[in-house]
């Protein structure tokens, strides 16, 4: 059984798709009732929260592999440290980690969040997959929306 996180994120919902298209057998993780009852028809949903220690147990019960993916926030390092020990504590044996680009090598900023996760992971004795992606095409749509929003009510010119 494969735990999906972050399903109604636009990269976890990508991971969602791709696994219900491919017939794997997994479960989507979600932390409220409004968004899991978004998910594809048949889907089996978990409701849990990365910083609720007991909700995350519950999640991973059965599950033998899990793609983890937080938003980039100031939390980050604790609350995916939380799966991790919730994974190591229910014999989790693969884990799929969504870290970021130049994870490590920016001491101020998010990637280096992600390096910690990282190197919790590495300790963690458990078989692991690491991906560290620059950007994402799902999120470019929303990006285009926003930039066609501001430039909405602005009157280019051209003095020339």
């Amino acid at each position: 059984m494969i735990l999906i996180t972050g399903a109604s994120g636009s990269v976890g919902k990508a991971v969602l798709q791709e696994a219900s298209r491919k017939g794997s057998k997994f479960r989507a993780m979600f932390r409220s009732k409004q968004e899991a009852a978004k998910a594809p028809a048949g889907c089996e949903t978990v409701l849990a929260d990365y910083s609720d220690k007991q909700s995350l147990r519950n999640a991973l019960e059965g599950v033998t592999s899990i793609y983890v993916v937080c938003s980039p926030i100031p939390q980050l390092v604790e609350l995916e440290g939380n799966v991790l020990d919730g994974c190591k504590e229910s014999g989790v044996e693969h884990v799929v980690l969504n870290s970021a680009l130049g994870a490590g090598d920016f001491p101020k900023s998010f990637p280096s969040w992600h390096r910690k996760v990282e190197d919790k992971l590495k300790a963690t004795g458990m078989s692991y997959t690491i991906l560290r992606p620059n950007g994402f095409l799902q999120n470019i749509h929303c990006c285009l929306q926003c930039s066609q929003h501001s430039r909405a009510g602005r009157v280019l010119r051209s003095d020339g």
